[in-house]
């Protein structure tokens, strides 16, 4: 039994060596790969033949001419859009507030407030909000403002958002 156990420790460290032991990494094949002699009893009418590296490519990628593939499609449509818009196309209409509206000879207008607490008097055809949206109607209490959009399928469709006059907050005074 001692035999045993002796004999297992024994093989155990018979293993372990002091020299580290690296890994044989094979060099990569360059362009062609020359001829080998192989030294073997076979008549020397047999050689090695030499290989080449010259496997066509499947697809070759030209980025002239196309979007960078890491580039958010959404965001790059957005910066294009905000470009040359007047500041009441760069608002969207939830941070658009109606602060006053008066009349004007034959029609309505209207005082539009945006978040930068600026003032902007708007008529009827005027573009407003980022999606392209026209006033269309300015009543005496509202603002009804018409976005064109396509749908999934293809189809336009046509949005209308009502922007109302706050009334007067009483008391306060």
């Amino acid at each position: 039994m001692n035999v045993l156990i002796l004999f297992a420790i024994l093989i155990l460290f018979a293993g372990c060596s002091e020299k580290p032991v690296t890994p044989v990494i094979p060099k990569p094949v360059s362009g062609t790969v020359k001829e080998a002699k192989q030294p073997s009893s076979e008549p020397a009418s047999i050689q090695a033949t030499s290989v080449t590296e010259e496997a066509p490519s499947g697809y070759n990628y030209r980025p002239s001419g196309r979007r960078d593939p890491f580039r958010s499609l959404i965001l790059g449509l957005k910066e294009k859009k905000m470009v040359g818009l007047t500041p009441l196309q760069q608002r969207s209409l939830g941070e658009l507030k109606v602060i006053g509206i008066m009349w004007e000879g034959k029609s309505y207008v209207a005082m539009i407030e945006t978040p930068d607490a600026k003032g902007y008097l708007i008529r009827e055809g005027v573009l407003v909000g980022p999606e392209g949206g026209v006033v269309k109607k300015i009543s005496e209490d509202s603002v009804i403002i018409e976005e064109i959009f396509t749908d999934f399928y293809g189809r336009k469709k046509s949005k209308k958002t009502v922007l109302g006059l706050r009334p007067k907050e009483e008391g306060g005074g």
